[in-house]
């Protein structure tokens, strides 16, 4: 059982980084940057060089950074995967009588392999707005699979406690409850950032404010659904805090955090709102909302599980949190580094392509001003 655990944590860390490499790929531009699939250019190792080009593929679609971006995006994902289907394998030896792992485990395993057809019908259909936002989605869903299954492999073992007045049974329900509406509203954001672009591509003279006037209802309706979700977290989490549990450094640690969290997507958001759409700001934006989910998932099994293991995860979820944040400072000196060496790299290549007479279509990515 601790071998599934500590690989269940693992699977579900790497699964967190794909979500964020995914992230990147799509801000930098590189969504294209491989345009056939399984294989890149033709090669199961992309070109380094013009030369390398097969013989039917036009050279001003091909850009090196872009072409690398995306190829170590699949090279994660295959890794995830493999990961995942050993989850599910060591699911089936240790909790074949606890369904509650046992089939999540399955089901991840299941929806990885769809994803993975799925990103073929992304680069098949050449980035097409609703199949980006299925591919993120079902991301998301995997990534709670895996952190259900990890958390209820920790409290299948553990006596369920007698409860009295733990938790107003309605908190289970409302946190049960934003789960699905902040997927609706990270679907929302995904749609509000495809109309933008849309916009920047028509009207790149306009100012941000202009280019949110054209996106339409659906950006209130992201802002209306944002604020509810900021507002039931507080509220989520004051009550949870107030309860025994809430004594737990676990409980106040996962509740900081979604406090924290929601602060950080208004924030971001509001830089969106006025700086048009930075790239990187664009990226954490999604991917804090993904963290959010992973926390509010262990505040659910928190109140629905046995009190006492709110108290025994206390270390482990400290040292956890500390590593993420490392990992997380990390991920963003990184993310910019490639955001910006993409950047210079669609220019060259636009430059190139001019200068010989020819043009090459390129995602549009909204610049930081207008």
């Amino acid at each position: 059982m601790t071998a599934f655990r500590r690989l269940a944590l693992l699977t579900t860390g790497a699964t967190y980084f794909l979500v964020f490499v995914g992230g990147l790929v799509r801000v930098s531009g590189a969504g294209l940057g491989c345009p056939d699939w399984p294989k890149c250019f033709g090669r199961w190792i992309p070109p380094t060089s013009l030369d390398q080009l097969p013989p039917d593929i036009d050279p001003s679609t091909f850009n090196i950074t872009l072409a690398w971006i995306e190829y170590i995006n699949r090279l994660v994902g295959v890794t995830v995967g493999f990961l995942i289907l050993a989850v599910a394998v060591l699911a089936i030896r240790h909790f074949r009588k606890t369904p509650r792992v046992l089939y999540s485990s399955l089901a991840a395993a299941i929806l990885v392999a769809i994803q993975g057809w799925q990103g073929s019908q992304v680069v098949a259909s050449e980035l097409e707005p609703l199949i980006v936002t299925i591919h993120m989605v079902l991301a998301l869903v995997i990534v709670s699979l895996l952190i259900f299954a990890t958390l209820e492999s920790y409290t299948v073992s553990a006596e369920r406690d007698k409860r009295t007045a733990e938790f107003p049974r309605y908190i289970r329900t409302l946190i049960g409850v934003l789960w699905p509406v902040t997927i609706i509203q990270i679907i929302l954001g995904s749609q509000v950032r495809q109309a933008l672009e849309t916009v920047a591509s028509q009207y790149p003279r306009m100012s941000n404010a202009q280019w949110f006037a054209h996106v339409g209802a659906i950006n209130e309706l992201h802002l209306i659904v944002g604020i509810l979700v900021g507002l039931l977290t507080v509220y989520t989490g004051l009550v949870v805090l107030r309860s025994d549990a809430g004594k737990a450094a676990t409980v106040r640690y996962v509740v900081f955090g979604m406090m924290a969290l929601v602060v950080l997507q208004a924030g971001s958001g509001l830089k969106l709102l006025v700086s048009g759409v930075p790239a990187l700001t664009d990226l954490f934006h999604l991917w804090f909302a993904s963290l959010y989910i992973g926390l509010l998932l262990v505040l659910w099994s928190v109140v629905r599980g046995p009190v006492r293991l709110a108290f025994e995860w206390g270390t482990g979820f400290r040292k956890l949190a500390a590593t993420t944040l490392v990992f997380v400072i990390l991920m963003g000196v990184g993310a910019w580094l490639v955001i910006d060496q993409a950047m210079q790299s669609r220019e060259q290549t636009a430059l190139a392509n001019n200068t010989s007479g020819t043009t090459r279509t390129v995602d549009v990515i909204p610049s930081e001003h207008p």
